[in-house]
């Protein structure tokens, strides 16, 4: 474990991938009752698992012949890493891709007390059991046909990364024009609940919002009912557009939530819904 080159560590790094997406799919798949090609990529891989594996089993080298370090160490770089990871991938795509709010003893969503511990018992699995033979079988392999399954790995990996991270994108860009159709609904409604005979209070309305106080009740509401349908038209546009990125997405990770935007994540659901039965 002291002596593995870069193309080793890639090796690994692949193999835990997968290990990691075949797991994780037939639990997903258990809890939900139906297959679940779980994940974020298009490929049959997690690479959670495989940074996770990489992190236990370097973090754990100097205390290789301590089983409790090996449990506390694998547990504490394991949680950081899975930490990071989903609430990088909130920050940028909007959209929790797991998520332990209504877990015990969670800390905001992205880790629990019960999937740390379990990292702690990877982390014994790891290094005691399952890391023998893969370890034996990467160090049986010659080092050029290595270095060529690793570089195609890397050229897959990069590519499917780009695409994914793209259809991500696709579904934060839906979210958010589908919360200018909510606002602007929202505001299209206010304006209409103005009696015309209340001019003060739509003039304090119109001040609040920065509107201009030229223009009449009847002209703003035919300005935002034109912003209104052009922004669901937008939607609609996306939605029918990208309904395959949003879907599959969605579909491999059906516990995900988007808390920042939860209507309008419920609402781009249900779009996908009726458009999978239309289909």
């Amino acid at each position: 474990m002291f002596a593995y080159n870069l193309w080793q560590w890639i090796a690994f790094f692949i193999i835990y991938c997968l290990i990691g997406w075949i797991g994780e799919s037939l639990y997903v798949s258990w809890e939900h009752r139906k297959w679940v090609n779980r994940g974020f990529l298009h490929g049959p891989f997690l690479p959670i698992y495989g940074f996770g594996a990489v992190i236990i089993l370097i973090s754990t080298i100097p205390v290789r012949n301590n089983y409790f370090l090996i449990f506390l160490f694998g547990m504490l770089g394991a949680t950081l890493l899975e930490y990071f990871t989903g609430w990088a991938m909130e920050q940028i795509f909007h959209v929790k891709y797991w998520d332990y709010t209504y877990d015990f003893c969670n800390l905001h969503g992205y880790i629990c007390l019960g999937c740390s511990l379990t990292w702690g018992v990877c982390a014994l699995l790891l290094t005691g059991l399952v890391h023998t033979p893969i370890e034996k079988l990467v160090l049986s392999l010659p080092a050029v046909p290595l270095m060529v399954i690793d570089i195609i790995f890397a050229v897959y990996f990069i590519w499917d990364m780009i695409t994914s991270a793209q259809e991500a994108f696709d579904l934060k860009k839906i979210i958010l024009e589908n919360e200018e159709v909510q606002r602007l609904q929202k505001r299209l409604d206010v304006i209409h609940a103005f009696a015309e005979d209340d001019k003060t209070k739509f003039q304090d309305y119109l001040k609040e919002k920065g509107l201009e106080f030229n223009k009449s009740k009847e002209e703003l509401t035919e300005e935002f009912q034109s912003r209104l349908q052009a922004a669901r038209d937008r939607v609609d546009h996306r939605s029918q557009k990208m309904r395959k990125h949003a879907t599959r997405i969605l579909s491999r990770n059906p516990g995900s939530v988007s808390f920042k935007h939860k209507a309008e994540f419920e609402s781009i659901k249900e779009r996908i819904n009726e458009l999978r039965k239309t289909k």
